[in-house]
């Protein structure tokens, strides 16, 4: 038998006509919860900053800062965190906790030493509060890999004897969750890719500095001057607020602006 508040979250789920009314029932279900703050993501290898109809982070809807939701996607911080490595080895719900070594997992699930940006995110996650969670993997058709994440100021002991006998219905929530997500994203109902501000010739021509060519040779290929190749690219670079070629090839692909690179 289910508890209350997760049947209740699963009969009001199909009525979400958007991300935002989504994350809501996500954030009022967690609520209930001893694990009070959620996090999710319906596909590791392309993250997304998905803003509300105020323009703020989703996330703020389920009780993240809009600063730290803005720092986490716009630094790439989501792709560094050592969380997401057990993500895509896993398909049953895991706990962890940051105090713990290893983070609290067993064998060679995570990726050691962390990388000086894999430390940083821990480091950002304690500073809003974090201490410990558990986590839903969700693999979907296609490879995809997602999650759905409950957090929690309490010490890891805590949250997994809670989570040892709660899993079960925290898998159902996770999954449930992603497949209605991705429903409404395939159905063109939430602004989970950004509107590309990118003009067509400014989309091609990043996408051949991410194979690797200069302007003379994008100028080649799209049969103009390598300076007119050049203004392309840097009018890629401003749009996206890029710091450089590669950070801006890196910004445009996390939001799907560029196709296939072979």
């Amino acid at each position: 038998m289910l508890a209350e508040p997760t049947q209740r979250f699963l009969s009001d789920l199909p009525g979400a006509r958007n991300l935002q009314e989504a994350s809501m029932l996500l954030g009022d279900y967690s609520q209930s919860l001893p694990v009070p703050r959620a996090a999710f993501d319906n596909d590791l290898a392309n993250p997304s900053h998905v803003a509300g109809q105020k323009r703020e982070p989703i996330g703020v809807e389920l009780g993240w800062p809009s600063d730290f939701v803005r720092r986490w996607f716009s630094s790439g911080l989501m792709l560094a965190c050592p969380l997401v490595v057990p993500c895509r080895k896993m398909r049953r719900p895991f706990s962890w906790g940051l105090d713990e070594d290893n983070l609290g997992l067993e064998g060679d699930t995570l990726p050691k030493p962390f990388t000086a940006l894999g430390q940083q995110t821990l480091s950002l996650l304690r500073q809003v509060g974090v201490r410990s969670g558990i986590t839903v993997p969700v693999h979907q058709p296609g490879g995809r890999t997602g999650f759905v994440t409950w957090v929690s100021n309490e010490p890891l002991k805590t949250v997994r004897d809670w989570a040892d006998r709660h899993a079960g219905e925290l898998f159902l929530v996770g999954h449930a969750f992603l497949e209605h997500v991705d429903m409404m994203v395939a159905e063109g109902a939430s602004d989970m890719a950004d509107a590309c501000s990118l003009t067509e010739r400014e989309r091609e021509c990043l996408t051949w500095v991410a194979c690797g060519k200069t302007d003379s040779e994008i100028g080649i290929i799209i049969d103009r001057s390598p300076e007119t190749a050049r203004f392309h690219v840097r009018n890629a670079i401003a749009k996206l607020d890029a710091s450089s070629r590669s950070h801006a090839v890196a910004k445009a692909m996390r939001k799907g602006w560029l196709g296939q690179i072979e």
